[in-house]
């Protein structure tokens, strides 16, 4: 809620207030909603870039950051627009021996 008001004066002395409430509840929700979308989406291909550094060099979560953050300053790219390029760059390209690793251990898992 907002509140738009005013005194009301009588002689210098304060009588009263005149004015209106202004219910925002469903503007600021839906905007506080759009930009959690925007930065969970954006959170995920960061997460998810970091999980292939970690995979492929055997790193911790930290390091595979690091290793983000420091690219996206060289490129001076946004870390969550980096991390979505090298995603997208990524697709297709694991070679098949990779996959065949990987679908053997999860089969194996247990």
């Amino acid at each position: 809620m907002i509140v738009v008001g005013e005194r009301m004066v009588d002689d210098g002395a304060v009588v009263g207030t005149s004015g209106f409430y202004v219910d925002v509840t469903d503007v600021i929700q839906s905007d506080v909603s759009t930009v959690v979308s925007d930065v969970v989406a954006s959170r995920a291909e960061i997460e998810q870039a970091k999980g292939v550094l970690m995979a492929t060099y055997g790193i911790s979560a930290d390091r595979a950051f690091e290793i983000l953050v420091r690219r996206s300053q060289e490129t001076n790219i946004k870390v969550r627009d980096l991390a979505a390029r090298f995603l997208t760059a990524l697709i297709g390209r694991i070679s098949t021996d990779t996959r065949t690793h990987v679908d053997h251990v999860l089969l194996t898992l247990g």
